[in-house]
Formats: structure tokens, sequence, C-alpha cells
């Protein structure tokens, strides 16, 4: 499998790579991952190169979720041209349906960040919403796009992937 639960010591490489995207995502101190990694309704994954570095990492939340909602909270990768997001985002997809049995996968995206709404729409994912100005960086706000996948439309996914 490419990605694997994150370690302790895989914290301070969590931080750096998500300290690469500050216009995307909320860089948070490494103590609040800490106790993050430690919460059993978050699972913390991360994707290795060949000599054993974090090369980008996955967080989801809501494993436990009495309603079966997962939230893809983040994922980041080291170095965007080795093209190993789409192979993580893949994976954390079949990990939220099929072992933490999610009804619902949703993520937060900055609706300046085409890149990764491209990537997300092409799995399969669906614009729900926007959370306007929902995200302060550099002094100004700006607005997340919502989107979302059903249990239903990821077992089409992997229906027609199997034909």
């Amino acid at each position: 499998m490419l990605l694997q639960p994150a370690l302790r010591d895989d914290i301070p490489a969590i931080c750096a790579i998500e300290s690469l995207y500050p216009a995307y995502i909320t860089v948070q101190p490494a103590e609040q991952h800490l106790a993050a990694l430690d919460d059993p309704n978050t699972a913390y994954l991360v994707a290795r190169d060949a000599v054993g570095n974090v090369a980008g990492y996955v967080i989801m939340a809501g494993r436990r979720s009495p309603h079966r909602i997962v939230e893809l909270r983040r994922i980041a990768v080291r170095n965007p041209g080795e093209r190993l997001g789409r192979p993580m985002l893949l994976e954390a997809m079949r990990r939220a349906f099929h072992e933490f049995g999610a009804h619902r996968l949703w993520l937060d995206v900055a609706i300046e960040n085409e890149r990764a709404q491209a990537l997300y729409r092409s799995v399969g994912f669906r614009q729900e919403g926007i959370l306007r100005e929902a995200h302060y960086h550099n002094g100004s706000y700006s607005s997340l796009l919502l989107m979302s996948m059903l249990e239903q439309e990821y077992k089409e996914l992997e229906s027609k992937e199997q034909t």
C-alpha cells in the first residue's frame, strides 16, 4: 500500500510539507498534529519515498462518525511534479469507503487552487457549494469550494474501473 499510518517522528516532515502551501493550507503547530495523531477519530497517513522520507500525507477525520461522514481534511505532497497526489487520493478514498465505512466523503479546497479542484473532479468529487471567505491568509480572506462523494458514487466508479 502507498499510504501507511504516520508516526510521531513524521510530524516534523508533515509540518514542513504543509508550510510549502500557506495560501491553501492552514499551517498547524506540531503540538496540534501530535494531539490529532492520538485521536482515534482521525487518520494520519503518509506516503514515503524510496529512502523512507515522507513524500506526502493525508489527514482524514470522522473515521468513527456515527453518521458515516468522513472529511478529507488534508492531502499534500512534498514535490507535486512526482505525480503522487492522484494515487494518494485514490487510496484515501478507498480507505474512507472500505475501511472507515463512509457514506459520504467531503473536503474543502481553496477556490484559487484549480489544480487540486481538477484532481478532485477527475476522480468523481462533485461541487456542493462555496464557503465564502472562510480562509484567512496574509491579511485577506478567500473562499473555499465544498466538494463531496457519496458511497454509491464511489461504488459506481469502482465497478467501472473493474470492467
